[in-house]
């Protein structure tokens, strides 16, 4: 299993969108000005969105 999480405190939201504009697998996406996971297990643990997060707030990690 895989385990996503987003630190909605340190997370721009819709004003930054980079991981879900980067997701191949489209598991994050904007919901209003918020990111949001859906279908946490067609993460394929790329590790993408971590990558390109100025903030890190996003996690991706084997559960």
């Amino acid at each position: 299993m895989v385990k996503i999480t987003i630190d909605h405190d340190a997370c721009e939201g819709a004003d930054c969108a980079e991981c879900v504009d980067v997701c191949p697998m489209e598991v994050l996406i904007l919901d209003g000005d918020k990111i949001v996971i859906q279908n946490k297990e067609d993460c394929s643990l790329c590790e993408v969105c971590m990558d390109v997060c100025p903030n890190e707030a996003v996690k991706v990690e084997e559960d």
